[in-house]
């Protein structure tokens, strides 16, 4: 019997109340209710993401709150090898980190989402009332 904990899926959507345009060159834009800050992370998330599909979840906690992509640059991917730091920081900061911004819009978009932060565990909408561990001890093995 395996008693390790886990959760079922793992899905993060770096992308809250806002919206993403494309101009004439087909260049997307996109607004972040908190700013141009809140969209330069959301792009190195998403860029984290796209990069480790399995692995992200520290990187992205890691940017989770910062104040600056400077900042995130240097305390989040300095133990990185220099070739996946600059992957990362090359997708960030280009029309390649936007587009995933806005595939991120239009999952937010698509799942219906009107309070941000929004958790789902295993499916089961977390209530941001409750501490998040409640939840993971409710709805997994983890605890």
């Amino acid at each position: 019997m395996d008693s390790a904990p886990y959760l079922r899926e793992d899905k993060i959507i770096p992308f809250g109340k806002g919206n993403c345009d494309y101009d004439y060159n087909r260049n997307f834009h996109c607004k972040c209710m908190h700013g141009p800050t809140e969209c330069d992370l959301n792009r190195l998330q998403n860029c984290a993401i796209s990069y480790f599909p399995r692995r992200h979840l520290g990187l992205i906690t890691c940017i989770q709150g910062l104040s600056t992509l400077r900042e995130a640059f240097s305390r989040c991917l300095s133990r990185l090898s220099v070739r996946t730091q600059r992957k990362l920081i090359e997708c960030a900061t280009t029309q390649t980190g936007e587009l995933l911004n806005y595939y991120s819009m239009v999952n937010t978009h698509r799942a219906g989402v009107r309070i941000w932060p929004t958790m789902y565990v295993n499916g089961i909408f977390f209530d941001r009332s409750y501490p998040v561990e409640n939840k993971l001890c409710e709805h997994t093995a983890w605890c």
